[in-house]
């Protein structure tokens, strides 16, 4: 099908087009694609519900509550806050190291 673009910059492909989207993509070579598409609406995630915990637990870090995933994984979180009680954040351990290795952060190299 041969179409021409209007003075106005426009073309009409035909009424069987008329309110449907196309992604439109540009080539380098001044060719213009037109790909139909199909937008569908995305859900809107929902906010984690809060959840009260039978003994009142909740997730270590200063949270003031908890929801079901932070109770279904409530072992694996204690566990991670016991490693950060010991061992210190990522961070942390990342600066004992390089206090510990000051040869590393001198000269024209960064070895790490």
């Amino acid at each position: 099908m041969l179409k021409e673009v209007g003075a106005s910059g426009r073309i009409s492909p035909g009424k069987k087009y008329a309110g449907k989207l196309f992604d439109v993509i540009l080539h380098p070579d001044d060719r213009i694609e037109l790909i139909p598409v199909r937008v569908v609406a995305a859900a809107c995630p929902l906010a984690p519900q809060i959840v009260q915990a039978p003994d009142g637990w909740v997730p270590p870090g200063g949270y003031d509550g908890c929801t079901k995933w932070a109770l279904d994984n409530r072992e694996a979180l204690e566990h991670y806050a016991r490693e950060i009680e010991d061992q210190g954040t990522a961070a942390e351990q990342l600066q004992r190291f390089l206090d510990g290795h000051p040869e590393i952060m001198s000269g024209d190299h960064f070895e790490i």
